[in-house]
């Protein structure tokens, strides 16, 4: 099988075949070691080899470590049906908490009592239970599939545990923006900085980071008060800036927008116009290219082959707003940019709008989410429940 290859490495031989291409089109390997001869590694090889052409992932080791099932499991399987940032997540949440605890132990030696004790480590670790969450699916979906269809394991470890009562439901604090705090905001970085008219949006609309850095001047009907989103940025490791689609389904909406806002983005328009004949060739232009991916240029250098665009949120001399520098940023004044999305959901509430209508404007998929998340137990509307019963039920003498 002229698809299956050996080599030796140290004292031991393995064996690696293709195994197709990633969604950006690079090949994938599988390479699987530590047998003791040649023949016994073009063997295995050849198992492995059969075994993906049938749909499993290319593992028939009897033995075989954590790290070594979840790394195929993720780059063979999962790679294939989720979006590159999410696979990203999951490949973080492997490096940082799953391997360097269970990594060297084999699937078949994993135990309920094992995994208990790693996740009440988790929890000691300080995170919070939504992110607990997204870790127990990741390592509990990987032994389901060592069960069936690699037949690794014959039960599930993972499905005799659960998370902690007691894991923490936030543990970034997400505060409330006043007004004055805003206007301080704005006084910092006034018109004519890149960051004014990105906190604009953060506050005036209540977008996620990567949507605001993804906007373009076409997503902007000027008649119609209203921007439409449909993309978002996103860094993907070792790969660069990406156009990516958004979060969920419900994340493609259109955001009505107030009358200041629009003026100051007519007032933006006309600024980068003017930033653009200063800068001269020096200017720095945006391409999206056929996979996304961004690539920047200046004048004094050859075009690349992608699509030119136009964003909002970019700095004088055109270059991008980097979602890195952004967080640093708020994080110096005590903020992030969930902050501004959470006390635009709450002032929304306080003052009348319906949770329906604010999940609609955030793009979340119901108004569950919105109460749970966004809206904050502030004092005003403990006024408001209080003067409610006072008004309506209240027994009078």
């Amino acid at each position: 099988m002229a698809q299956v290859r050996t080599r030796k490495r140290g004292k031991t031989f393995s064996y690696i075949f293709e195994a197709g291409k990633t969604a950006d089109g690079k090949r994938k390997v599988v390479e699987k070691g530590g047998f003791a001869t040649k023949s016994d590694a073009y063997k295995a090889g050849v198992a492995a080899y059969n075994d993906y052409l049938h749909g499993n992932i290319g593992i028939t080791s009897e033995k075989i470590t954590l790290k070594d099932f979840m790394t195929a499991w993720l780059d063979n399987e999962v790679a294939l049906n989720v979006k590159p940032t999410t696979m990203q997540t999951y490949q973080s949440h492997l490096m940082n908490h799953i391997l360097p605890h269970l990594g060297e132990l084999k699937v078949q030696e994993l135990t309920p009592a094992m995994l208990n004790e790693w996740m009440k480590s988790l929890l000691r670790g300080g995170l919070a239970r939504n992110t607990l969450s997204v870790i127990y699916a990741l390592i509990h979906n990987a032994l389901k599939y060592a069960v069936y269809p690699a037949q690794l394991i014959q039960s599930n470890p993972a499905a005799y545990i659960e998370i902690p009562k007691n894991a923490p439901k936030n543990i970034v604090k997400r505060h409330i923006i006043t007004p004055e705090q805003f206007a301080a905001l704005l006084e910092k970085y006034p018109f004519g900085t890149p960051f004014y008219i990105l906190l604009l949006l953060f506050y005036h609309t209540g977008m996620r980071l990567g949507e605001v850095l993804g906007l373009l001047w076409q997503d902007v009907d000027f008649d119609a008060k209203k921007i439409t989103l449909r993309r978002q940025i996103q860094y993907l490791n070792k790969r660069g800036y990406f156009f990516t689609t958004l979060k969920t389904e419900s994340s493609n909406r259109y955001v009505l927008i107030d009358d200041f806002l629009l003026g100051e983005l007519k007032r933006w328009q006309l600024q980068q116009a003017e930033n653009e004949k200063s800068c001269g060739d020096a200017y720095i232009y945006i391409y999206r290219e056929s996979d996304g991916h961004i690539e920047r240029r200046s004048n004094s250098l050859p075009a690349p082959d992608g699509e030119k665009v136009s964003l909002i949120c970019i700095r004088n001399d055109g270059r991008l707003m980097l979602h890195n520098v952004i967080v640093v940023a708020l994080r110096n004044e005590g903020l992030n940019a969930h902050s501004f999305r959470h006390t635009h959901a709450t002032r929304l509430i306080e003052d009348g709008a319906t949770p329906k209508g604010v999940a609609g404007r955030l793009g979340h998929t119901n108004a569950i989410i919105t109460q749970n998340l966004y809206t904050h137990n502030t004092f005003k509307l403990q006024e408001d429940t209080a003067a409610i019963f006072a008004k309506n039920w209240q027994v009078t003498r």
